[in-house]
């Protein structure tokens, strides 16, 4: 080890050691903080029980690019505000190779999942 090294050392242990219960609150409250935002994650993967189809209206188009560049990042993709039969709002994101004008009727796929939660996909026609 060089003296440069040891002189490093020598002066990080100290201040280590003065601040180890900082450092450690610190390391808990980002591990709750990674557990918080990864649990809701956890639940869009609970397995897909039945599938449906709906028809519905589109009322509303969005850009939602992730990027505005658009073909950075897999390419434009819109968000549709679609009702359905049941008079529901739904919102389902659609890529730009097949866009959708406001007002056409469109298919849709129903997913229910094993949580009770639903979930919706625009089917290509």
């Amino acid at each position: 080890m060089t003296r440069l090294a040891q002189a490093r050392l020598a002066l990080a242990l100290p201040i280590l050691r003065e601040n180890v219960w900082g450092i450690a609150f610190a390391a808990v409250l980002l591990g709750a903080c990674i557990f918080a935002i990864m649990r809701p994650a956890a639940g869009h993967s609970s397995p897909i029980i039945s599938l449906g189809r709906a028809t519905g209206t589109v009322v509303s188009v969005l850009d939602a690019s992730p990027n505005p560049k658009g073909w950075i990042n897999g390419g434009f993709r819109y968000l549709y505000g679609i009702r359905l039969s049941e008079n529901d709002l739904i919102f389902v994101y659609g890529h730009a190779e097949t866009p959708r004008a406001m007002g056409s009727q469109v298919p849709v796929e129903q997913q229910h999942r094993q949580d009770g939660s639903e979930t919706y996909r625009l089917l290509d026609e």
